[in-house]
């Protein structure tokens, strides 16, 4: 819908007065839930060239519009006739639209239903709008509702009587009443601007540099742009983020989205939310799907979980929506939760009614970004262009944007279909032979691997020696972890695109009439391995029929047999398309340098695209950075270095009273050295790959319940070392040990290659900057305000080398990255702690 206020113009489609307002039903094989499935687009296509075959003056999709004066607005509206056919010579015109449904599940539901007056409208519409064109004057109108059944194919026409009449009085009703609705949200905008031109800064003064970001924050905004900004621990980013781009994004009248990766920073901004909120703006938090359900099993069918069952009717009936709204201007999940509950409707559903109502939306990428979650209001044809988004830690964003498009399909996962299928003997005519056929083709793609020469890599060095010496397009690779040895083959396959193709139509017929089956015989399920394996071939065929030279189609052999793997080199194209279409997006974190990388890697558009870099406010005499460059971690040396290391780091610890933080490249090196751990005299806490939610959280209580002498030993880029606030005394040093780049693996090695041919940067781009990410998002644990005092140590030979020293912090050093080698780092490390706290004791003396 595009609205000129000014000009009172408004251009709209059809849909937007017929489904103006409703809830849907929920289950996946329910209403909308076919037609996002392939088969209603096949159902479309066929009916389309069978009606062509017949008759010739037929065609499929023609758009059709009608301009009116409507309550002082001029208001044009617009639509697509599935199916036309004009005959001048009879004077007769066949207006169709075509609705693909279950007609066991659906049928007789849809007869007495609003939905089916909907069809009917919308059909209506489209015929009234030809009524008025001159060319058509003295023509017959022929508009029929054409239902056809997802299973069988069977078709039923439903022709309605045509009152032009009647038709132009309830076109003129709807687009009146859409018009009221215009212009009484207009006015709540209105109200809206006045607040955010009232609205004060939270705090009483600024940091250092804050005002600089909110400045150009803000200006992004205004000026329809793009904007990286990378602003080191203690600037303030999230309230220098939120606060102009709140004011600005109710001003315009869009709706800002802050995005995530983790729940503290989505707890981080509802906090600065909350201390602006007056009740003048609205808020919206998105929880986990799996955290908001209500029922015992998370089985999402209004069949088999009562919070899904008359859904629509339930929320029509008690208003809820209208009530959390009228009553919050918070919409907190737990309130939610409870008030969803009490009325047996699903709470998760319920929040995303909420997203209409809110100006304000806190959730994680994976509602705008994933395009198999996101939230689909916002991701037609991708336009978020009424909408500001904040990405928080975008550094995060890249290898979440890899994720999305880099889906899987193994043998495991075809075989527990086979056991579940036959366990359920359910009469399915042809999944085995489907299964079978797809087994055989995967098995057939497989034969690459045993025609090349393989290469054993592992967490080895690289940069300073060329791996694998001889790579080729098909290249395999053995994988040999040092925790426990696995043998994986790889390489690179070519992908039938027709196959996958073929096995997606023929899967959805097979899950259609498995849904039915199990409805039929109230079988429920919290996990299907059919319906995920059939969503998994989906995506997977999806992204085979893209093509893009970015997608690496793999090929695998390992634990689980075979496996098919589109690997995502790159998801610039894929993020980009979002970022492009948005109003404004604004992508923060301590380490987005250097721009070009993140620019390039997120597709940040080049012709609006702005950035800055802002240097810590915090005193560099509160800090102490120092290299001890006596210990070797690159692979091929560190074997001989993990005893060294374990003696620097006990050292370190030991040497003042505080709470220490060391990280490792991985957990296998972290086990190593822990094993020859000597005597510290600290309370020595380990990270484990398995540890429980509970066991993660108690470590951040002990450091939290204000005591010293406790020193944590965990993994560079888990939860210990990025977004964690350590605030106060709870941490007096950081310990890197090495430059955390990433392993070495065959898809690593695709990534070095893919960013070599297209940046002249492969080393850099794909191992460097990343590892070197790691390392400042560490470093940056320790100093949390103006007042903490703390350590950072890097440990390993390469922190003095420049092709790492280049991506140090400016303010780390005075002329040089040379200033930083410290011979006795302990001894430093004490005589810093001593100096500083008889400083802030002579001061209180």
């Amino acid at each position: 819908m595009r609205i000129d206020y000014e000009a009172k113009r408004l251009a709209c489609s059809v849909n937007d007065l017929i489904y103006e307002s409703g809830y849907r039903r929920i289950g996946v094989e329910r209403g909308d839930g076919f037609r996002r499935m392939w088969i209603g687009q096949d159902i479309h296509t066929r009916r389309a060239d069978e009606r062509a075959g017949e008759d010739r003056n037929y065609r499929s999709e023609a758009w059709v519009t009608h301009t009116a004066s409507i309550a002082g607005w001029e208001a044009t509206v617009s639509g697509r006739i599935d199916g036309l056919s004009v005959d001048k010579e009879a004077k007769t015109i066949v207006i169709e639209e075509v609705k693909s449904l279950h007609f066991d599940l659906e049928l007789s539901a849809l007869m007495r239903s609003d939905k089916l007056q909907r069809h009917l409208y919308q059909l209506m519409l489209y015929s009234w709008f030809l009524s008025n064109r001159p060319e058509y004057d003295g023509f017959e109108l022929r508009p029929q509702l054409v239902l056809i059944d997802i299973i069988t194919g069977d078709t039923r026409l439903l022709e309605a009587p045509l009152e032009l009449g009647d038709v132009r009085s309830a076109f003129k009703a709807s687009v009146a009443g859409l018009i009221e609705g215009i212009e009484s949200r207009a006015a709540l905008q209105a109200a809206k601007r006045a607040f955010a031109d009232g609205l004060p800064f939270p705090y009483s003064e600024m940091r250092p540099y804050q005002n600089d970001m909110m400045e150009a924050v803000a200006r992004a905004v205004r000026q329809n742009e793009t904007l990286l900004v990378s602003a080191p621990t203690g600037v303030g980013k999230t309230i220098a983020a939120i606060y102009p781009a709140l004011r600005e994004s109710l001003r315009l009248g869009k709706k800002l989205f802050y995005l995530t990766s983790k729940t503290l920073q989505q707890e981080n901004a509802v906090t600065a939310l909350r201390m602006m909120n007056d009740g003048s703006f609205r808020v919206l938090r998105v929880r986990a799907k799996q955290k908001m359900c209500a029922h015992t099993e998370m089985i999402c069918h209004e069949n088999f979980c009562p919070y899904a069952a008359n859904y629509g009717e339930k929320m029509d009936r008690t208003g809820l929506v209208s009530r959390i709204v009228t009553d919050h201007s918070y919409f907190d999940p737990d309130v939610t939760f409870e008030m969803a509950k009490s009325e047996e409707v699903c709470p998760f559903e319920v929040s995303l009614e909420l997203i209409d109502q809110a100006d304000v939306i806190i959730c994680d990428y994976n509602y705008v970004f994933d395009p198999y979650v996101g939230l689909k209001a916002f991701q037609q044809e991708s336009d978020y262009s009424d909408c500001v988004l904040i990405i928080d830690e975008a550094h995060n964003l890249l290898d979440r944007g890899r994720g999305y498009y880099s889906p899987e399909i193994d043998e495991a996962m075809l075989e527990n279909v086979r056991l579940h299928l036959l366990s359920r003997s359910c009469d399915l005519d042809g999944w085995d032979e489907q299964l079978e056929e797809l087994r055989n083709h995967i098995r057939g793609i497989a034969e690459v691997l045993s025609s090349e020469e393989e290469y054993v890599a592992g967490e080895m060095q690289i940069g300073d020696a060329i791996w694998p010496p001889a790579w080729g397009a098909q290249a395999t690779l053995s994988l040999t972890g040092t925790a426990r040895p696995q043998v994986r083959k790889q390489a690179l396959c070519d992908l039938n695109g027709r196959f996958f193709l073929r096995q997606r139509a023929e899967w959805e017929r097979i899950i259609l009439r498995y849904i039915t089956w199990k409805i039929e015989q109230r079988i429920a399920d919290e996990k299907d391995p059919v319906i995920d394996f059939y969503f998994k071939l989906v995506k997977f065929t999806n992204l085979v029929a893209d093509g893009g030279e970015e997608l690496a189609p793999i090929i695998e052999s390992g634990e689980r047999g075979l496996k098919l793997k589109i690997f995502c080199k790159d998801p610039s194209r894929f993020l980009g398309e979002i970022i492009d279409s948005t109003h404004a997006t604004i992508a923060i974190s301590a380490t987005l340098e250097p721009f070009e990388f993140y620019r390039t890697t997120l597709g940040f558009p080049r012709d609006r695209v702005a950035e800055l870099s802002l240097p810590s406010p915090f005193p560099r005499e509160n800090r102490r950075v120092a290299v001890i460059a006596d210990v070797d971690t690159t692979y091929k040396a560190r074997g001989a270095h993990y005893g060294r290391i374990a003696e620097r780091i006990a050292e370190l610890a030991s040497s003042t009273a505080g709470n220490f933080l060391a990280l490792f490249p991985s957990y296998a090196f972290l086990g190593e050295v822990v094993a020859l751990m000597p005597p510290t005299g600290c309370n020595v806490l380990v990270q484990r790959s398995d540890m429980t939610d509970y066991e993660r959280q108690s470590i951040l209580e002990r450091l939290r319940a204000g005591g010293r002498g406790n020193l944590v030993l965990a993994v560079s880029g888990g939860m210990y070392a990025e977004g964690i606030d350590y605030q106060g005394e709870m941490l007096s040093g950081v310990f890197v040990v090495g430059p955390a780049l990433p392993m070495v693996t065959f898809e690593q090695e695709l990534l070095k290659q893919y960013y070599e041919e297209h940046y002249g940067a492969g080393f850099e781009y794909a191992y460097l900057i990343p590892g070197m990410t790691r390392v400042v998002q560490s470093a940056g644990r320790v100093i949390r305000s103006e007042t903490d005092i703390g350590v950072i140590v890097l440990l390993c030979k390469r922190f003095t080398q420049p092709r790492y020293t280049r991506y140090f912090p400016a303010d780390w050093y005075v002329e040089s990255p040379r200033e930083l080698v410290a011979k006795r780092a302990a001894d430093d490390m004490r005589d810093f702690f001593e100096t500083k706290r008889r400083g802030q004791l002579s001061m209180f003396q």
